[in-house]
């Protein structure tokens, strides 16, 4: 089933992000304080999260600066070991209040690479939850080598907790 976020644009307690493999992405954001649920799945063929938070314990501008930690934004189509359009780095705004505080998000960030950051900020389109098997991959599978090698040592550096 697709979700629409225009239908649902005065939702701005859902983010959408697309950071690499959603594996990681999902496992990082399901550890951040104020966040309530992560669905892995699909926008606009980009592996996306879809983020629910409580905006009295966190804020989208707080979720940004994860997003910008928990993966290289400045790789073009591909995050580490995986390559391909799928794996691009985006933000999937709902509303112009959020698009404004990805674009300051991004400008901030910016200047923390030397790089330049090829992350798209784009208006959220159709969002398509992925398989069963996708969600809560890292929970699930706790001894898989891509959790162990990829998603472990990336919580660590963050500073997450397994849950």
């Amino acid at each position: 089933m697709a979700f629409c976020p225009q239908a649902h644009s005065s939702q701005a307690n859902v983010a959408y992000f697309a950071g690499g493999c959603f594996w990681c992405t999902e496992a990082v954001f399901q550890r951040a304080p104020g966040v309530t649920s992560v669905v892995s799945g699909y926008m606009q063929r980009a592996e996306t999260i879809q983020i629910t938070f409580d905006p009295s314990k966190t804020s989208y501008d707080k979720l940004l600066n994860l997003f910008w930690r928990a993966h290289n934004p400045t790789e073009v189509d591909s995050q580490g070991p995986d390559t391909g359009k799928q794996y691009r780095s985006a933000i999937f705004y709902v509303d112009e209040q959020q698009r404004a505080t990805a674009e300051k998000s991004k400008g901030q960030a910016q200047r923390s690479y030397s790089k330049l950051i090829a992350t798209d900020i784009t208006r959220a389109a159709s969002f398509r939850p992925a398989p069963e098997n996708h969600q809560n991959f890292c929970r699930k599978n706790p001894n898989n080598p891509y959790v162990r090698q990829i998603i472990e040592p990336k919580l660590q550096k963050l500073g997450l907790k397994k849950p």
